[in-house]
């Protein structure tokens, strides 16, 4: 049986105290390559690569072969080039297994195994890069998890290109590699909790007792993934910010930039911030207090309009800009009026850098390059001119990109095998999402509480939390929001004690310090967070959970 710990926080990413814990006895002898060899042996396709035990406290990335060209880009916002080194590391066990499936794609497995180990295996999404070493991604990566004392397991997919959006093409032949695709959409995750376990049976003698996955964005796509088509794998999942209903979520990324280009109006920063700014203003206060930020689920009917005929440093505002912005926040359309896909609501600052609007510059409009990669996917061609989708026609791209990209999707809310088998699931979103609007989660988590026979069945297994003034994958918005070390802790006192979460502890640290300066509760869905009326607004104690507002 594993050690009993209890899940405190100390940190964004800190929530299992592991220094009082020793190595288990004989693990470092056992990380060796015959011994590794032999655990994986029974799995097909697998070969292991190297195995190295680490006691340095040090691991320096290798340049990955997926990384950007010398001089092109960065990754996790270093060059790719100069990958910083990953420091304060416990004593590690590192594999490296290459793994070839029945579908011939090869993915490179890497399993980290502590020596002093908490019994549990802890992993993120497939690519996860090993080198995203931050507190404030909402994800386990393997330095996350291998500080808390989880053996933990990263799987580049197969993704190993220095094309950052054509990696689904073959470079030589052009021909789009579905097999590829699948593979790092879905395929390569079980996989890699496989040999992950085998590895870490090996190296400790004794399998983990418990397993958990936690992963942001794709990464949160993925952790349905593994609930819906391997739900043995996991014990507990923390499903955050996700692009679940992937086929919807990458084309309606392009909503804005259609629009700017259909009215002939790519409009600038100064004017897009200042309808952001009116939003707030106008409807701020809904919680209780006017802090610069809306709730992450109260209503929001500003009217573009209104700011007709205001300056701005790029010009006064028009009856085509509020036009745009109108039809900006509301989101696609059918012919008929119905809606396809969510706007971004009011007062989210959606044109930040990687969000929905790339800001013009010098007046011409740049595509969203995320939703124009998963158009040239759709079509099967890299030189896609995304310029053919217009306002009018929208919907016919829009159930394109369905049809072609169902299997990928993660769209099927029925989890109901996953709670049969006795799993637990943690949803969160952020309420000032940028990249993913945070009522894709809200009518996922609708669509899971009707396959499970309604909200209180539903909130036996699985919980939805949706965090004021958050932003997308990192901390960092106004508002304080959920971290790493906040989700697991709840997820894992969920899972091993049935402890269910009544609510969680959003915290707004100053990044560039890692001062913690406001705390502010979140409450399961459908629940919205209240100030008391009193006490210190930036103390979690000073709020409460009510019903939700009605509809406007």
């Amino acid at each position: 049986m594993s050690t009993a710990f209890v899940f405190r926080k100390t940190g964004p990413d800190r929530f299992i105290d592991m220094s009082g814990v020793a190595s288990t006895p004989g693990a470092a002898d056992r990380c060796t390559k015959p011994i590794i060899e032999e655990a994986v042996a029974s799995i097909p396709g697998t070969e292991v690569r190297s195995v190295t035990l680490n006691t340095s406290g040090i691991h320096q990335p290798p340049r990955p072969e997926w990384s950007l060209p010398e001089g092109g880009g960065s990754i996790a916002g270093h060059a790719a080039s100069e990958i910083p080194p990953i420091t304060d590391l416990p004593d590690f066990c590192e594999v490296v297994v290459r793994h070839t499936g029945d579908d011939g794609i090869t993915s490179v497995v890497t399993v980290w195994v502590p020596l002093a180990w908490n019994g549990r295996l802890g992993t993120a999404s497939v690519w996860m890069p090993l080198m995203v070493d931050s507190p404030h991604v909402r994800a386990l990566t393997l330095p996350a998890a291998l500080r808390n004392g989880f053996a933990t397991a990263s799987s580049d997919g197969g993704y190993r290109d220095s094309r950052l959006y054509d990696w689904a093409f073959d470079a030589e032949s052009g021909e789009f590699d579905e097999a590829l695709l699948r593979s790092w959409a879905y395929g390569a995750i079980h996989p890699m909790v496989v040999i992950a376990k085998a590895v870490t049976t090996a190296v400790h003698g004794r399998p983990p007792e418990y397993s958990y996955m936690a992963a942001t964005s794709t990464g949160g796509k993925q952790v349905v993934e593994a609930a819906t088509r391997h739900p043995d794998d996991f014990d507990g999942l923390l499903c955050v910010d996700s692009a679940v209903t992937w086929s919807k979520a990458l084309v309606g990324l392009l909503w804005p930039s259609v629009v700017m280009r259909d009215l002939g109006n790519p409009m600038p920063a100064e004017k897009l911030e200042r309808f952001r700014v009116a939003a707030i203003e106008a409807a701020d206060g809904l919680d209780g207090l006017r802090d610069g930020f809306l709730g992450a689920l109260d209503p929001c009917d500003f009217a573009p309009r209104s700011l007709v005929g205001e300056q701005t440093a790029a010009g006064p505002i028009t009856e085509l800009d509020a036009e745009t912005m109108r039809l900006i926040w509301d989101g696609p359309r059918r012919s008929n009026g119905e809606r396809l896909w969510h706007g971004f609501r009011p007062g989210v600052g959606f044109w930040l850098p990687g969000h929905s609007i790339p800001v013009p510059e010098s007046g011409d409009l740049r595509v969203q390059e995320i939703g124009l990669m998963h158009l040239r996917w759709v079509t099967r061609d890299p030189a896609f001119d995304w310029t053919v989708i217009t306002r009018e026609n929208f919907e016919e791209w829009f159930d394109r990109s369905v049809a072609a990209f169902g299997e990928f999707s993660s769209d099927d809310a029925d989890l109901t095998v996953f709670r049969d088998r006795g799993g637990k699931i943690v949803f969160s979103h952020a309420g000032d999402d940028g990249v993913i609007p945070s009522q894709n989660s809200v009518d996922f988590y609708d669509r899971l509480c009707e396959f499970a026979g309604g909200l209180d069945k539903a909130a036996s297994f699985a919980r939805l939390f949706v965090a004021d003034g958050d932003h997308h994958s990192f901390s960092g918005g106004p508002g304080p929001g959920l971290n790493i070390a906040t989700g697991m802790t709840a997820l894992m006192n969920w899972v091993e004690t049935d402890s269910a979460p009544e609510s969680l502890t959003g915290e707004r640290y100053d990044l560039a310090t890692g001062e913690l300066q406001a705390t502010r509760p979140v409450f399961p869905y459908p629940r919205v967070t209240r100030y008391s009326g009193s006490g210190d607004p930036k103390d979690a104690l000073s709020y409460v959970g009510v019903a939700p507002p009605e509809p406007a």
